[in-house]
């Protein structure tokens, strides 16, 4: 018999009736379209499993394994923390696996391009995909000869959909908003930090730097020198830093393609700065709140969005009505980003080999 999901997972309980398991392994089968629906998914995932242990193996790990993959943390059992599902996460090169490494691993996890045997250790054994590129930018990151079993990417199609965010967002709540009382009437308020060269990017910060003073940071467009208490931070919290002493940040993506906010949008909420955007198409869909950021389509021209920041920095309760959000109850849609996140990515990837696994062995034995 399977409880009620405890409000650990969803803010209102979800109530699973006291059915079969034939009945929780066909609600397994349906793909999440919401918050409440994946955490659903989840909660059934880590019952069914019954604390058996998924271990995986990251055998290509690119730029993850430098970031994100340091901050993880681990229990006494080499099982991460705050995961359901007994997570063991490991990272060596499929080189340097041993044969019986690979027999007892659940999956081998691969970011952005295969670093995969040429064969299965065993039937079940799945190959992951993590990549949070455009297809744009990188198609040779975006799996079109089906080496693997599971992928995670930005696209929400995709089996794990994992967002750029990379912190609890219950946490933006607490950030103070930018003061803008304290700008001088010559201060520079709005900055930008772009490492690759667009169309876009090299068309228009030029056109809005005739009319308002534009401090570009990065490889694009750079006029102004890193600040010197923002050196010697790991890259992202030094570019945070950056983005920190400007009420406004210019968050112009390398192409517009659906599902795709990098931590350009993501940073800026955690900063209390304000975004100014060009990116997916749908992201109005998954901002905190409507009046969260400012869109650079919704202008004529860059002066009219000049025009505008200059209006709101001289104008404190206007500005702050783009930081209510942080008080109010936040977006489906945002929540579902938050919770399919590149720092809940090591545990989703677990509760879905783990589900794989639940399904398969269900498959074989009705069989």
């Amino acid at each position: 018999i399977i409880p009620a999901i405890q409000e650990t997972f969803v803010e209102e309980p979800v109530k699973i009736d006291l059915i079969d398991e034939a009945e929780l392994i066909r609600q397994l089968k349906i793909k999440p379209t919401n918050i409440a629906e994946w955490k659903k998914r989840h909660y059934i995932t880590g019952y069914l499993n019954k604390n058996q242990k998924v271990k995986i193996y990251v055998s290509r790990g690119d730029w993850y394994i430098y970031q994100d993959y340091l901050e993880l943390k681990y229990k006494h059992d080499e099982t991460l923390i705050n995961c359901d599902v007994p997570c063991i996460w490991k990272a060596k090169e499929i080189q340097n696996l041993t044969s019986e490494e690979l027999k007892s691993a659940d999956g081998l996890f691969c970011v952005n391009q295969p670093g995969l045997p040429k064969e299965k250790a065993w039937k079940g054994q799945k190959f992951i995909q993590y990549t949070l590129e455009p297809k744009t930018h990188c198609p040779q990151c975006h799996d079109k000869t089906h080496l693997f079993d599971i992928r995670a990417t930005y696209d929400e199609n995709s089996d794990i959909p994992t967002s750029y965010v990379r912190m609890d967002t219950e946490k933006w709540r607490t950030v103070v908003p930018f003061n803008i009382t304290k700008l001088t009437p010559n201060s520079t308020f709005i900055s930008f930090i772009a490492s690759h060269w667009t169309k876009f990017r090299g068309e228009f910060i030029p056109k809005l730097e005739k009319h308002i003073p534009v401090a570009s940071f990065g490889g694009v467009l750079r006029n102004t020198d890193w600040y010197p208490e923002c050196n010697g931070l790991s890259h992202f919290k030094s570019k945070n830093c950056i983005i920190s002493k400007f009420p406004f940040y210019i968050a112009i993506e390398n192409c517009q393609e659906k599902d795709y906010s990098t931590e350009k949008l993501w940073d800026a909420f955690s900063l209390g700065v304000v975004p100014v955007i060009w990116g997916a198409p749908n992201t109005r869909l998954y901002l905190p709140h409507p009046k969260s950021a400012i869109f650079i389509e919704d202008f004529k021209d860059a002066k009219a969005l000049a025009d505008y920041l200059k209006y709101l920095v001289t104008n404190e309760t206007a500005y702050l009505e783009y930081h209510k959000w942080r008080t109010m109850k936040l977006s489906d849609e945002f929540e579902k980003k938050s919770y399919m996140s590149m720092c809940n990515l090591e545990c989703n990837v677990c509760r879905e080999v783990a589900r794989l696994r639940i399904i398969e062995r269900f498959n074989n034995t009705d069989t």
